[in-house]
């Protein structure tokens, strides 16, 4: 039996729970971006700090970005 994953947004993580990005529905420049800082579909992401209305400090590899809420609510994970 497999495990199934759900899609949710990146808001919706628990903290440290590992995850990998589904589907980003932001503008190009926005997604070319996140990419740049290393954050693109396929990437394993970890939400290190949150709150609500407030930019997530986020873990992309070996790398730490901070995310502006409205933008992660428009990141899909899974």
């Amino acid at each position: 039996m497999s495990e199934t994953r759900q899609i949710r947004v990146l808001t919706d993580l628990a903290l440290n729970e590992p995850a990998s990005v589904a589907r980003m529905k932001l503008p190009d420049a926005e997604i070319i971006h996140l990419g740049d800082l290393g954050m693109r579909v396929g990437s394993t992401v970890r939400v290190l700090q949150a709150s609500k209305d407030e930019p997530l400090l986020v873990a992309v590899g070996d790398g730490r970005i901070a995310v502006n809420y409205s933008v992660a609510q428009k990141i899909y994970v899974y």
